[in-house]
């Protein structure tokens, strides 16, 4: 049976114990309901990972003893930007799970002048805070240790005020997946539209600072839909999937 995977910030090393008191605690012992002696696998912010056994479950934690390191599977060969136009609800959250699984290094949310969505600064911490959760569960069930950042959104202006290498995705561009693949770039970003589209201003900021448009076959895609389609096609013609 494959062992229930989790991401905990911990320091601890092979043969000690440690104790989990917080939201994690609460999902393995009421959620899930593992009982004592049961494995796991626990893995860290240092890209450390341990199958380890529950010793013990109290009302507010879980003490857990780390007994065998285990490889971690490699990094994404290349390492991507997501540079995504915020977008509404669940769409945003179902962008940043598919790209952690697919091996996105970090997520740059950006606003454009299209982009409906427009967050307050508090409302902004607990999206932030929101989006990482969502990171770390598609990190623990696609057994990635690298979590992928998500970084504080920016307006497309200050996004396009450095040098960039990348693409960016436009139905009326000419240039195909297929050509840009000829770059073989390892380090690059990838911006993705809102639901209503770049603006011309949108277009001219984003050629300004380096980035190639392409498009992306005949049909138009939804926002969400556009990042994991994508980073299946980048890693299939120069990525992890070759």
């Amino acid at each position: 049976m494959r062992l229930h995977r989790f991401y905990y910030p911990f320091s601890a090393g092979l043969d000690e114990t440690i104790i989990i008191s917080d939201d994690k605690a609460h999902y393995i012992r009421n959620v899930l309901r593992i009982k004592c002696g049961r494995y796991l696998r626990l893995f860290n912010h240092q890209k450390q990972e341990y199958k380890a056994q529950i010793t013990a479950i109290n009302k507010k934690s879980v003490e857990i003893h780390l007994q065998e390191i285990i490889k971690p599977i490699s990094s994404s060969k290349l390492n991507i930007t997501l540079v995504q136009s915020l977008s509404k609800g669940e769409r945003m959250d179902y962008t940043v799970q598919k790209a952690t699984e697919l091996g996105i290094n970090s997520i740059q949310p950006i606003t454009s002048e299209y982009g409906e969505v427009k967050l307050k600064e508090k409302r902004l911490e607990k999206k932030l805070k929101h989006w990482q959760n969502i990171a770390i569960s598609a990190s623990e069930q696609s057994y990635r240790v690298d979590i992928p950042k998500i970084l504080a959104p920016i307006s497309i202006q200050e996004y396009a005020k450095s040098s960039r290498t990348g693409l960016f995705l436009e139905p009326n561009e000419k240039t195909t997946i297929q050509k840009i693949a000829q770059n073989q770039w390892q380090t690059f970003d990838i911006a993705i539209g809102p639901e209503g589209g770049w603006s011309e201003n949108d277009l001219k900021q984003l050629n300004s600072c380096g980035l190639h448009g392409i498009q992306f076959g005949p049909r138009i895609l939804r926002t969400e839909t556009m990042a994991p389609a994508i980073l299946a096609s980048i890693h299939s013609l120069w990525g992890d999937f070759v």
